[in-house]
């Protein structure tokens, strides 16, 4: 059974990216404003405001028409985009858009509009039509109607702008930055080293995978509280974004154990059906591998946009070098491990998507020429021997691939 934990992370993570959440949000709210605004707001002064309900109920459904128009724009706009970033960027990079705030603000406004001028119609038709229509409700359905109206100039824009390579991949370089930073607030308690020696003990009791999905966020502090009192160790060989099933071993824990031990250790671990790119590291830089990919395949053969992807990643291994990424420890006041977790590190990531994108460019010599330095600037960032090694080892490589007659100058 998947763990408490799961459970709210599925609900959260559907809720990030269900649309029609926010429309629905947004036409509750809108009826809602329309019955409070109507019942409750100031009378009409025929001197100031001469509209009767007759007036008002063609300014309203011309109103509800303009939203329509407006609303079929976006939509059509939307499916291009849509289309447009599947095929040409990336799958993922369209889930990751899609769980942005400006879409959900843009479906809320629409939504929270035509409620409004709906439940106003239905109010006003209960008045004669010589009658004079409350002043309030006119003037939120135009505030409204203007709201509608810049939303569709930014979300216009906003979309375009989004289908350009450079945008899309600038845009993703950006959501590597803030998810890194995101998860070193994570683990602002843990301390991150660069490799841990402990060895398994031969009575220690094996960890499994209690439900099939992704890893998406691991409670160090929990689980530090669990052997806080005694000398046992809890050790995670997978890190957030690892795939698991059911079973799985995924880390080992010293005896004694109790029964009572293992589902609190579970609790502590994440896992849901999908994973998080808010808090996934590799998530984010695989989209970025997906958009060089892409362009590098046959169908598509646009070297350039490779070469922009990989000096993204450069910018991205590079920033990780600086990070807290790696292994999260938490030890006791002895010094004792009492928790580690086997997180990825800066030449992890670099060894799985440079060698990506190695596969796919390395007939092309400008992208072998930025995957060279890619690799010799995460050779001198990196902080460990053991990133530095698989830096060198994946320089080693680009370099039998464009061949041992390259001069030093001209790999830059």
């Amino acid at each position: 059974m998947p763990s408490i934990r799961g459970i709210r992370d599925n609900v959260q993570t559907a809720l990030k990216e269900d649309q029609a959440l926010t429309a629905i949000i947004g036409a509750v709210g809108g009826a809602v404003g329309a019955f409070l605004a109507e019942r409750y707001g100031p009378e009409a002064d025929p001197e100031k405001f001469a509209i009767t309900v007759d007036q008002a109920r063609a300014s309203l459904l011309s109103a509800l028409a303009l939203v329509f128009t407006g609303l079929s724009i976006v939509l059509a706009l939307t499916a291009l985009a849509t289309g447009n970033m599947a095929s040409k960027f990336s799958p993922r990079l369209l889930r990751m858009r899609l769980r942005g705030e400006g879409n959900k603000r843009v479906l809320a406004v629409f939504a929270a509009t035509a409620a409004f001028i709906i439940t106003s119609q239905v109010l006003l038709r209960t008045g004669a039509g010589d009658v004079l229509a409350p002043p309030l409700v006119m003037a939120i359905s135009v505030l409204l109607l203007v709201g509608v109206g810049v939303m569709i100039v930014w979300y216009i824009d906003g979309t375009l702008q989004s289908m350009r390579v450079d945008r899309a991949i600038s845009w993703i370089g950006r959501r590597i930055e803030s998810v890194v930073k995101r998860q070193e607030h994570a683990a602002r308690n843990d301390v991150v080293v660069d490799t841990t020696e402990l060895q398994r003990p031969p009575d220690a009791i094996d960890l499994v995978a209690p439900d099939d999905g992704y890893v998406v966020s691991i409670d160090t502090g929990g689980l530090a509280r669990l052997v806080e009192n005694d000398e046992r160790c809890i050790v995670l060989e997978v890190g957030t974004g690892h795939a698991v099933v059911r079973g799985e071993c995924i880390g080992w824990m010293s005896a004694p154990v109790v029964d009572d031990d293992l589902p609190h250790v579970l609790d502590c671990l994440t896992i849901a059906n999908a994973r998080d790119p808010d808090n996934d590291i590799g998530y984010a830089i695989g989209v970025l591998v997906d958009i060089g990919l892409m362009a590098l395949s046959a169908a598509v053969n646009d070297p350039r946009t490779g070469v922009e992807c990989t000096e993204m990643l450069t910018v991205a291994c590079t920033d990780l070098a600086g990070r807290d990424v790696g292994i999260r420890t938490r030890t006791r006041d002895d010094g004792s491990p009492s928790v580690i977790v086997i997180e990825n590190t800066m030449g992890d990531y670099l060894d799985g998507a440079g060698r990506q994108i190695l596969l796919y460019g390395a007939d092309d010599r400008t992208v072998t020429a930025a995957l060279l330095r890619l690799g010799r600037q995460c050779e001198r960032a990196a902080r460990s021997d053991r990133d530095r090694r698989l830096a060198r080892a994946f320089v080693a490589d680009v370099e039998a691939v464009r061949g041992a007659d390259i001069s030093e100058g001209r790999s830059w």
